[in-house]
């Protein structure tokens, strides 16, 4: 009984293959992260590992380390950017509280999982994403994988009549339920219309990208996950800020007069909302209606009680927390009886957080909910600053623009869920986020270029 041993196979065939053509198990890793299936998640095993992504993302690791120790193709201006040391210190601060982790090896799993979902989705991505071409062709086989789930996820709810109810685990193997597979759909949106337009004079390839684009449109509408419509709507308004070319200062100033109204006016808006009493439902309508719902809907009320939770977990332990990873087995201690909802247990094995920054926050103390909020920051500040720069090309301007949009819907769906412990969210977030680092890193080079006589630029490569 060594089940192990049946992927010797695969083994053997992806040596050659490493050898000879390490590019394309990085993009076959964008194609197969959508249609990978975890036998946990849909209680075929209890294997907890997503199949086959997670094992190519560690042949990718030691492919990594191996082309780190025997070229020089690892960018040192990538491996000393900014967003590059704040990962750095993601992973010293998560080495550092597994030591006062209350489950020290959970805390371990945790690390040894990021590495192999972070070091091929961002570092690799550096080698690969010199060009245009590859950043295209990984957006667009992830897109295309993401078609593939989200047609299955709609004939399959076809029959059950599109109801609320089924939408919540039709697009199981493949997804472990409807809010995760909503969250990447509202992801990839974006980045298919992006791709519309990338292959523009291509015909063939439009009116395919146009169909894959309705099939996702469709496929978010019927998971039903508020959450993830919600996410559409900042990435809309991140477009419009680009499309009448806002400048960052005038964004921000936007961004602290709209926190100061919700400061001020937080009692009259959370009375507001407690006077909604609609629920979810199988009408469309009526759902986008119950978001605001925090008075009778279980699923809200039970994400404030993961909030309430993690917070008081904090209180706990404000410095470092409970541990990396901790969180789903320590939050039910600390859930209040005023927050207690229909599915709530008191064994507290229903999930996480739901929170990319409270989750942390719970987990790694104060430090680990500021340094997602300093990559949330440091991203766009970052990416504001390249796509205004006016020796940036129209090119990389389009992609700089396609890339934010799909980041922001994720970022802003951290608020109220967290997946950034599955390869489904980590296999497209970090790749976006290179996307964003090489195209900075492009745009400084042409700017010290442009600085330099010609006839010394040659010298500067």
């Amino acid at each position: 009984e060594l089940y192990p041993l049946l992927g010797l196979p695969l083994i053997i065939l992806f040596i050659p293959l490493i050898i000879k053509k390490p590019d394309l198990l990085f993009f076959l890793l964008a194609f197969i992260t959508p249609l990978s299936i975890n036998p946990a998640d849909v209680e075929w095993s209890h294997l907890s590992l997503a199949l086959p992504s997670e094992p190519l993302g560690l042949i990718l690791v030691l492919f990594f380390f191996l082309l780190f120790a025997t070229s020089d193709k690892v960018d040192a201006s990538f491996l000393k950017h900014p967003i590059t040391v704040l990962i750095y210190c993601f992973f010293i601060w998560w080495v550092i509280t597994s030591f006062t982790s209350v489950h020290k090896l959970v805390s371990i799993k945790f690390i040894i999982a990021k590495l192999w979902f972070i070091i091929p989705c961002y570092f690799l991505a550096g080698v690969f994403f010199k060009d245009n071409l590859a950043i295209r062709k990984y957006l667009f086989l992830f897109v295309l994988g993401m078609f593939f789930v989200s047609l299955f996820n709609i004939v399959h709810l076809s029959s059950y009549g599109f109801e609320d109810k089924p939408s919540q685990w039709t697009m199981q193997p493949f997804f472990k339920d409807h809010t995760i597979f909503g969250a990447i759909l509202a992801l990839v949106i974006p980045l298919s219309i992006g791709l519309i337009k990338w292959y523009k004079g291509n015909f063939i390839l439009q009116w395919f990208l146009s169909i894959v684009l309705l099939v996702l449109i469709t496929g978010l509408v019927l998971t039903f996950s508020r959450a993830a419509w919600v996410s559409i709507v900042p990435a809309l308004l991140l477009f419009l800020i680009f499309l009448f070319r806002i400048r960052m200062k005038w964004v921000l100033a936007g961004v602290a007069v709209g926190l100061y109204y919700l400061i001020v006016n937080l009692d009259p808006l959370i009375m507001e909302m407690e006077r909604n009493k609609v629920a979810g439902s199988d009408d469309i309508v009526q759902n986008a209606e119950s978001i605001s719902n925090i008075s009778s809907d279980p699923s809200n009320l039970e994400r404030i009680n993961r909030w309430s939770s993690a917070i008081e977990m904090w209180k706990s332990k404000p410095i470092f927390g409970f541990g990396p990873g901790t969180y789903m087995f320590e939050y039910a201690p600390y859930q209040l009886s005023g927050n207690f909802t229909s599915i709530s247990t008191n064994f507290g094995d229903v999930g996480n957080a739901h929170s990319e920054y409270l989750g942390p926050l719970a987990e790694s103390g104060l430090i680990g909910m500021l340094l997602f909020l300093a990559l949330f920051v440091s991203v766009f500040i970052i990416g504001f600053r390249a796509y205004y720069h006016p020796q940036i090309n129209k090119e990389d301007r389009f992609i700089l623009c396609t890339v934010l949009c799909a980041l922001i819907t994720y970022f802003v769906h951290g608020f109220l869920n967290n997946f950034l412990d599955t390869d489904k969210a980590n296999n497209i977030f970090w790749p976006l986020i290179a996307c964003v680092v090489v195209l900075d890193l492009r745009n400084r080079m042409s700017k010290l270029q442009a600085t330099i006589p010609d006839h010394k630029i040659g010298d500067v490569k």
